[in-house]
């Protein structure tokens, strides 16, 4: 009986948000959960990468300017793990500087975004990619 829920929970993709403004995750993880993802968050890239790891999500949106650990480092780490080489990466952040999109577009994200943005906009793009993924896997 109890394996009728398992397969109702793994059908739902996972999201990992990483963003240290705690308005904003909360505002992503309500809007994620309404639309049938299941989140996780972190408030930092070092706990980002330990999520990461332990929920193997399919899409990660992730912040750079972070406490202890920023989205770029973060995004670099999570492109040297075997497990994480494919996970699509969505960067938002307030950080608009060239350099910056620059170094994140070289880690082969999908896309990125400046803070303020759209929530219906980023709600499309999240389930684009994870429809484009969905398709290359089944080809």
């Amino acid at each position: 009986m109890f394996d009728i829920f398992k397969i109702f929970k793994s059908d739902k993709p996972t999201v990992l948000v990483v963003d240290d403004e705690p308005n904003i995750v909360e505002t992503l993880q309500d809007r994620l959960e309404m639309s049938g993802y299941h989140v996780f968050t972190a408030a930092n890239g070092e706990d980002g990468l330990e999520q990461a790891t332990k929920c193997s999500p399919n899409i990660v949106l992730l912040d750079i300017m972070m406490p202890v650990m920023d989205g770029l480092e973060m995004l670099e780490r999570l492109r040297q793990t075997s497990d994480n080489t494919d996970i699509p990466v969505i960067m938002l952040s307030a950080c608009s500087q060239a350099e910056d999109i620059a170094r994140a577009k070289a880690f082969g994200i999908e896309d990125y975004i400046v803070k303020p943005f759209d929530l219906g906009e980023l709600m499309d793009k999240i389930d684009n990619v994870l429809e484009n993924k969905k398709t290359l896997v089944a080809v």
